[in-house]
C-alpha cells in the first residue's frame, strides 16, 4: 500500500460504506469536475474488477457521480448522487469490465467525460484509506496522488500541460 500516514490507514471522515470504494472515487470524479471546470454533460464510466462487482452494494456509482457533481467526500449529498446528477443533466452510462488494461489494481474506473467543446479521459483507482491515484490522463500515463485533503484545484492546475488544449486536437 501507499500509505504516508496513520490517518491514511484510519481513513478520512467521508459518507460510507467504504473509503476504497467511495471516498477514493469521489476524489477521482471531483479531479475530472475540476479538470472540466464544472460538472460533466456527459460521461461514460467504465468500472472494472471489483467496481464492476460491488458498485450497488459500496455505493460506487453513487460516490463518482458525487465527485463529478463537484461533492467533498463528507457531503451528505453523495447519497442522493443518482437523483442530483439527472437534475444537473448529467447524462451517463454506466459499463462493467473484468479487467482494466491501462493499470493492474481491483479498485480502477476509467471516465470519459464532456462539457462543452471539451472531453477528456481519466483513468483512477481507489487505493485504500481514502487514497486515489490517477494513473490515465487522454492516453497519458500519468502517477498523481489524492487524499481526502488534497487540493484537487491546484493538481489540476499543475497538470495542464499534460492535456494541451483538447482530447480531440492530440493524437490520442
Amino acid at each position: 500500500m501507499e500509505f504516508k500516514s496513520c490517518f491514511d490507514i484510519i481513513g478520512p471522515i467521508m459518507v460510507g460504506p467504504s473509503s476504497s470504494h467511495t471516498a477514493g472515487v469521489v476524489l477521482i470524479g471531483r479531479f475530472i469536475h475540476e479538470l472540466l471546470e464544472g460538472t460533466p454533460k456527459q460521461a461514460t464510466i467504465t468500472f472494472y474488477d471489483s467496481f464492476s462487482e460491488t458498485y450497488q452494494g459500496h455505493g460506487t456509482d453513487k460516490a463518482l457521480l458525487g465527485g463529478l457533481l463537484g461533492y467533498n467526500t463528507d457531503d451528505a449529498r453523495i447519497k442522493e448522487a443518482i437523483v442530483l446528477a439527472k437534475g444537473s443533466n448529467l447524462h451517463y452510462e454506466l459499463r462493467l469490465e473484468e479487467n482494466c488494461p491501462y493499470y493492474d489494481h481491483p479498485n480502477t474506473t476509467v471516465v470519459r467525460a464532456s462539457r462543452g467543446d471539451r472531453t477528456i479521459k481519466v483513468g483512477g483507482a481507489s487505493i485504500g484509506g481514502g487514497l486515489a491515484k490517477i494513473f490515465l490522463l487522454n492516453e497519458m500515463k500519468v502517477d498523481i496522488r489524492l487524499n481526502t485533503g488534497s487540493e484537487i484545484s491546484q493538481f489540476v492546475r499543475d497538470h495542464q500541460l499534460l492535456l494541451g488544449a483538447r482530447e480531440g486536437d492530440s493524437n490520442s
